[in-house]
């Protein structure tokens, strides 16, 4: 029961490194997309066209024994930059971007991959005893 437990927590994590991983993915991939105003809510931009928002992946423990990465949503959720050729830019050029940093998103790709491997890891363990077992028993 013990091994099949241990399945289970590193599934889990090879699950939270794949939602880490895509989180960050996208927040490089709309690194210059229109980004919603700090403390706003709105969704879409005034032409109905959707805003970005930043998010950061969180992973906790579960009462199980796994991962679970959960999006919450960066603060500030956006910065302010100055781009009057922007199409988007206000009356004094300023336009709102994202809050991505890409030196942060490339340690948390790097993170959620070695996180995916350690896993992928304990699951390969995991099948050699379970074969191991089986060879005994037969």
């Amino acid at each position: 029961m013990a091994i099949t437990n241990g399945i289970y927590s590193a599934l889990s994590g090879v699950n939270a490194a794949a939602r880490r991983f895509d989180n960050s993915a996208s927040n490089v991939a709309n690194v210059e997309s229109v980004a919603a105003p700090n403390g706003s809510t709105a969704t879409t931009d005034a032409d109905g066209n959707p805003l970005f928002r930043t998010q950061r992946s969180i992973d906790s423990t579960t009462t199980t024994g796994g991962v679970r990465s959960t999006q919450q949503l960066a603060d500030p959720v956006s910065v302010q930059r100055y781009d009057p050729d922007a199409p988007d830019a206000d009356g004094e050029g300023l336009v709102n971007r994202p809050n991505v940093a890409l030196e942060r998103e490339v340690v948390d790709q790097i993170s959620a991959q070695k996180q995916f491997e350690a896993n992928l890891a304990t699951i390969r363990t995991a099948d050699e005893l379970f074969e191991s077992t089986l060879d005994i028993l037969s």
